[in-house]
């Protein structure tokens, strides 16, 4: 089986190259992913199970274009993972550009992926709105 850190490599490789039924295969069935700004980012809230996680990424991919989206340092301990990293995209309703540093938690269970929760400037994410 592959290190904790391997797993969220994998996990954000499949992001990067558009796989999403590749990454949904890395998650848990109760997978869950915590985003900032509920209510006001349409991608903000708790989704849950593979299939609210398939409607973050496409309410995500509806909001903004990805222009950059790179994970630095990645530390872990036990089941968890902090990657930290920047983020640049371009709002689609708007067209304006915005970039934000990010802290990631990703926490595993022997299934997969179980919980994915974000920190990021998200004052800049509606400032581009």
């Amino acid at each position: 089986m592959p290190s904790i850190l391997e797993r969220a490599e994998q996990l954000y490789a499949a992001l990067d190259a558009e796989e999403i039924d590749g990454f949904l295969a890395l998650c848990a069935d109760d997978v869950e992913v915590r985003y900032p700004a509920d209510g006001a980012l349409p991608y903000g809230g708790q989704w849950h199970g593979r299939d609210g996680v398939a409607a973050f990424l496409e309410a995500h991919d509806a909001a903004e274009e990805i222009l950059l989206f790179e994970h630095g340092p990645m530390i872990s301990d036990g089941d968890t993972v902090i990657a930290l990293g920047t983020f640049a995209g371009r709002a689609k309703a708007s067209g304006r550009e915005w970039s934000t540093r990010f802290a990631h938690v990703l926490t595993f269970t022997g299934d997969g992926l179980r919980s994915w929760e974000a920190f990021f400037d998200t004052a800049a994410a509606l400032a581009a709105r």
